[in-house]
């Protein structure tokens, strides 16, 4: 009954879902007057023959633009302050992020910049943007980050090697184009890499002590969605209905977790992902075994709701077998997908516990775990995935 009296705000984008929603980018950026828009991509997304509808689309528009291709995976400090230098030096008027999470976070970061000046560092931390961004439309082509519809962006500072939050209200694009055509050029391990993140946004932020009805309501959803299509097979890549049902899981889960908050696993894998420059699906991956089984004494039942919904049996009730089959329900969820999933794999040591440590306990994720950990429980973590 407490949720019920407990205060909740929710900040949520304009959405458009279904097939082609991309021919829309033009109309809203004459509705937000953008006469001149930085197109944020990478290289890949912008070779395939899906987004001439979209140029197409801002030619009908008579809009203006400029692409800014120079970002990489766990996009880099460097990467958002010569977005934004080329935002403000060809004087752009709105954003429009064509890509993956990276891309996402990035012209977050580049629309930071360019509306409160500085350096994209200087905004590390939660309600820091003061100046609302220029006008952001969003087309994302995987579906996991939901960055598209969160008020979180992550951006890598190259110099110290890590991965750091930007959380504000602010950061919440102004629309988001879902559409099922992008995803379908994207390679099998990013399809499954991107829906485990969807996965685990659903899980973080159904047993967050942030939730609330609202976004229990979506984090389940989306849990349900990802149990029922994967593992991922490549007879799905061409299928519309499967890439649609992946967007939704990711947009439900995104949604909830933007404004319930994550835990654990997301603040140890942007540790390990900074130090080690790994994809986030693949970082979570190795810490979401030993996360939820910290985790699980705070918050049973809903876990093992969870658990049921990935198809553990009801009649295993103790918990560490129910952690176990939960883990290796999600593992079977990955399919042919085989990154290794030790720490050791990727150069890691115990000489890395330390910082590995420090980075978690100070991730704005750890405000939201079931469970806050201390800085023993972290390095016994940490040193389990070795």
């Amino acid at each position: 009954m407490e949720m019920v009296r407990e205060h909740r705000k929710f900040v949520v984008p304009e959405i458009i879902t279904g097939e082609n929603a991309r021919i829309y980018a033009g109309k809203y950026a004459s509705n937000f007057h953008s006469d001149t828009v930085l197109i944020a991509t990478d290289t890949n997304a912008f070779r395939q023959k899906w987004i001439l509808e979209i140029l197409l689309s801002l030619d009908e528009a008579g809009t203006e633009y400029i692409i800014f291709s120079d970002i990489e995976p766990n996009p880099r400090d460097y990467n958002v302050m010569a977005g934004a230098e080329a935002y403000l030096s060809e004087e752009c008027t709105g954003i429009l992020a064509i890509g993956g999470g990276s891309v996402l976070d990035c012209a977050k970061g580049i629309g930071i910049v360019a509306a409160n000046g500085g350096n994209i560092l200087d905004y590390i931390g939660v309600d820091l943007v003061k100046n609302p961004m220029p006008p952001l439309i969003c087309v994302p082509t995987t579906a996991g980050s939901a960055a598209d519809v969160s008020q979180y962006a992550v951006i890598r500072n190259a110099a110290k090697k890590t991965k750091n939050l930007i959380i504000s209200k602010s950061l919440v694009p102004d629309v988001t184009l879902l559409d099922t055509v992008p995803l379908m050029t994207q390679p099998v391990d990013v399809t499954v890499n991107s829906g485990i993140d969807a996965l685990t946004h659903g899980i973080e932020a159904y047993v967050s002590n942030g939730a609330s009805h609202f976004s229990d309501l979506l984090a389940l959803e989306s849990i349900k969605l990802s149990a029922g299509f994967f593992p991922f097979s490549v007879d799905k890549a061409d299928d519309p209905d499967y890439r649609f049902q992946s967007l939704m899981a990711s947009m439900y889960a995104g949604i909830a977790f933007s404004n319930a908050g994550l835990g654990l696993i997301h603040a140890m894998s942007h540790a390990i992902g900074g130090l080690y420059d790994l994809p986030h699906g693949i970082a979570s991956s190795i810490v979401m075994r030993s996360a939820i089984q910290y985790n699980y004494s705070s918050s049973i039942r809903k876990y093992q709701k969870i658990a049921r919904i990935l198809g553990v049996s009801p009649d295993i009730t103790d918990d560490k077998k129910v952690v176990k089959g939960m883990f290796e329900k999600i593992m079977g969820m990955r399919g042919s997908i085989d990154n290794p999933l030790s720490l050791s794999v990727y150069g890691a040591s115990k000489d890395d516990i330390p910082d590995l440590v420090a980075r978690s306990a100070g991730d704005p994720c750890i405000a939201t775990n079931p469970r806050i950990p201390g800085q023993k429980d972290l390095s016994n973590l940490f040193e389990s995935l070795l």
